[in-house]
């Protein structure tokens, strides 16, 4: 279901893979085993306002650092907000939790791969590493939204909270034997309509043809993806070596 996350690749590097024009905020960087609740890096399109600079009105990509599990805007916050890391694609348009965000506000999680436990017929979980192959990178779907703390005063800069979710999918043929389900795999092309803008328009009538889009090239990247087992220690979130995606 996408609960462990590897970025194995420097901010600088993401932004040259990803055409990243705007980083903004300090980004979590390189980890070998990022759980939801933590802090991660997206990528959002968006044409900036017109008190934001030299590039107001422009078409930007850029990379932020969000909370991983979605806290939506009327919510209460994430003290008292269930964690929201994943959001079945299925169903998304119609819960209340993600509908403003799979209407208005989609990212991209880039990462090097993520970690999937198999049950086996004795009980115990075999934990898979599913990556992109070759040192290269996987874009995962996702939504988000900002929360506002009223609590915090108006000059605190910690006061608006970005937060996401990973959008999945009934498990791929290639994945299926070690999960039920796998993130939204995006190819460029779908990355590419995911996050434009212009999709956003009119999203009442064009947002599920672009779910049912992006579910159906999923599958088509699933079937290129690499996996193969990995060490128990992913279990714990406090293991942070790269020797954690190495095969056993």
């Amino acid at each position: 279901m996408c609960g462990r996350t590897v970025v194995a690749r420097s901010i600088g590097e993401l932004v040259t893979l990803f055409d990243i024009d705007d980083v903004i905020g300090e980004q979590p960087g390189i980890t070998y085993n990022n759980p939801p609740s933590l802090p991660a890096s997206i990528i959002v399109d968006r044409v900036l306002k017109e008190n934001e600079g030299e590039h107001a009105g422009e078409l930007r990509r850029q990379l932020h650092s969000a909370r991983w599990g979605l806290i939506p805007r009327n919510s209460q916050g994430p003290a008292n907000t269930p964690l929201h890391n994943n959001a079945r694609i299925e169903t998304v348009l119609q819960k209340p939790t993600f509908r403003n965000a799979v209407l208005r506000q989609h990212c991209v999680m880039p990462v090097s791969g993520y970690y999937e436990w198999q049950i086996k017929e004795d009980g115990s979980k075999q934990p898979f590493y599913i990556n992109a192959g070759n040192q290269g990178m996987l874009a995962l779907a996702g939504i988000y939204d900002w929360w506002l703390d009223s609590s915090k005063k108006p000059d605190d800069p910690t006061r608006w909270l970005l937060s996401f979710a990973i959008l999945t999918k009934d498990a791929a043929a290639p994945l299926a034997p070690i999960h039920e389900r796998n993130p939204i795999l995006l190819s460029s092309s779908s990355m590419a309509e995911w996050l434009d803008p212009d999709n956003l328009e009119d999203p009442d009538n064009t947002t599920q043809a672009l779910l049912n889009e992006i579910a159906e090239e999923s599958d088509q990247v699933a079937a290129e993806v690499e996996f193969w087992p990995v060490g128990v220690e992913v279990g714990n979130v406090r293991n942070q070596s790269s020797s954690l995606i190495e095969h056993i």
